[in-house]
C-alpha cells in the first residue's frame, strides 16, 4: 500500500466530477463542506489502493492542470449517464401533469433545487428509493475505480463511438418518458372520450367543470394502481443504464 499526493489529487478531480452530476451525490441538500470531506476521504483511501496509470507523462504544472480538468470531465460523464435516467423520469412526470391539469403546480426538487411538477416529484422520489435499493451510488463509485483500468490520466478519447452512444442514450431518454407516461395518458384520453359522448348526449351538463376533477381522479388512480409496476420498471431502467455506463467508459478509453 502506497500513497502519492499526485494520485490523490487526480482521483480527487475524478470524484469531484462525479459529485457534480451523479444523483444523490450532487444533491443540494448535502452541505458543500460535507461533500468535500467525503471526496477527500474517498480520494485518500483510493489513492492507497488504485494504481493510477498515465497516458502522457506529467512534466509540469500545465500538464497537471490539464490532467485535473480531464479527470473532472471523466467523473462528470460517469455521473451524467446515471442522471439521464432521472431526467427521463422527471420528463414523464411533466407529461402526466400536463394531461392531469397539474402543469401549474410545481414543487421544489431537493436534488437540484429547481421547481418540478407534482407527479414528476412523486415518481422521481420513487426512483431515488429504487436507485438506493439497487446500490446505484455504490455502482458509480465502483465505476470510478474500474475506469482507471480503461481511462488512464490524460487518456480520454472522444471518438465517434462515444458520440453515437451519447446520442442513443439521449434519444432513449425520450422513449422512456413516453413509455412511463403512456398508461396515465391513455386513462385520461379515455376519460376525455367519455366526457365527449356525455357532452353530446347531455348538453346541459358543464363538461369542463365535471371533466377536470375526473381527469385528475383517473390519472391518480392509474398512477397508484401501477406503482408496483413502476418500481419494477425503474429497476430494469437502472440495470440498462449501468450497462450504458460500462459502454461509455469502454468507448472513451484507450
Amino acid at each position: 500500500m502506497s500513497f502519492s499526493i499526485e494520485s490523490f489529487l487526480l482521483i480527487f478531480g475524478r470524484l469531484t466530477g462525479l459529485f457534480l452530476s451523479a444523483p444523490i451525490l450532487s444533491s443540494r441538500q448535502v452541505a458543500g463542506r460535507i461533500k468535500v470531506f467525503i471526496i477527500v476521504l474517498l480520494s485518500a483511501v483510493m489513492a492507497c489502493f488504485i494504481p493510477v496509470s498515465y497516458a502522457v507523462d506529467i512534466n509540469g504544472p500545465a500538464y497537471f492542470l490539464a490532467a485535473l480538468a480531464v479527470e473532472i470531465a471523466v467523473g462528470y460523464t460517469i455521473g451524467f449517464i446515471a442522471y439521464i435516467v432521472f431526467a427521463a423520469i422527471q420528463l414523464a412526470g411533466q407529461v402526466m401533469d400536463m394531461q392531469m391539469g397539474f402543469a401549474i403546480v410545481n414543487v421544489v426538487d431537493p436534488q437540484s433545487g429547481t421547481q418540478i411538477p407534482l407527479m414528476g416529484n412523486l415518481i422521481q422520489l420513487m426512483a431515488l428509493f429504487m436507485y438506493l435499493a439497487v446500490d446505484g451510488h455504490h455502482y458509480l463509485l465502483q465505476a470510478v475505480v474500474q475506469s482507471y483500468k480503461v481511462i488512464p490520466v490524460l487518456g480520454l478519447n472522444i471518438n465517434a463511438n462515444f458520440l453515437d452512444l451519447l446520442t442513443e442514450i439521449t434519444a432513449y431518454m425520450f422513449v422512456i418518458a413516453v413509455k412511463l407516461a403512456a398508461p396515465v395518458i391513455i386513462a385520461i384520453l379515455t376519460a376525455d372520450i367519455a366526457m365527449g359522448f356525455i357532452a353530446r348526449t347531455v348538453p346541459q351538463m358543464n363538461v369542463f367543470i365535471v371533466g377536470l376533477p375526473l381527469k385528475i381522479i383517473m390519472g391518480m388512480v392509474t398512477l397508484f394502481v401501477l406503482l408496483p409496476v413502476y418500481l419494477w420498471v425503474f429497476k430494469i431502467l437502472f440495470a440498462r443504464f449501468f450497462y450504458y455506463l460500462d459502454q461509455i467508459i469502454m468507448s472513451v478509453g484507450l
